[in-house]
């Protein structure tokens, strides 16, 4: 999710790059062009804020990993001092049942935590499900925006395109003229 976000901001700003561009002659399209670079901002605000709250999700993920390897340890370091114990002294035979369970415990503890990673995943895959289907509709706004932007540049480069070329037909014109009066006063 997050390099689709990336790749379309990615792609957001390279379209908003050939907007500055053109926007440079166009005084009247500077304003919008603003709100389309705040916009943008926002966009990536909030793209900084999920990967803030996912790296922290990550953590706790990793947290509970390594709570589950500990207990996995503990379970065996206290199987095998059962099983030392069973070998060699039968007058702790009530202390070997409360190590066991004692290890029930512990097993419900990890089927627990589990679950409750099993929940976390479920909760996460929601999350992400909403956030894409909240900005969706945002970002189909923008490209709407940034296509109608892009039509009325077009058509105000080609008007002044138009004028370019009558100035570029004028000014060859005058050359040629300037040329025949300085022949005509050389002649003189």
């Amino acid at each position: 999710m997050e390099q689709i976000l990336k790749q379309i901001l990615d792609e957001l700003q390279h379209v908003n790059n050939r907007l500055d561009r053109l926007d440079k002659g166009q005084e009247n399209l500077h304003f919008e062009q603003e709100r389309t670079r705040s916009e943008l901002e926002s966009l990536k605000l909030g793209q900084q804020s999920l990967r803030v709250e996912q790296e922290r999700t990550h953590s706790g993920l990793e947290s509970l990993r390594h709570g589950q390897e500990s207990l996995r340890v503990e379970q065996e370091r206290t199987h095998s001092g059962l099983e030392s114990l069973r070998h060699g002294q039968e007058s702790l035979r009530v202390e070997q049942e409360r190590t066991h369970s004692g290890l029930e415990s512990l097993r419900r503890g990890q089927e627990s935590l589990h679950s409750g990673q099993e929940k976390l995943q479920l909760g996460l895959d929601q999350l992400k499900d909403n956030i894409i289907n909240g900005l969706g509709p945002y970002f189909e706004q923008i490209e709407k925006h940034i296509d109608a932007k892009t039509d009325d540049i077009k058509h105000a480069l080609e008007e002044q395109q138009g004028v370019i070329e009558i100035l570029a037909a004028r000014s060859i014109k005058h050359e040629s003229e300037i040329k025949d009066f300085k022949r005509i006063l050389k002649n003189q």
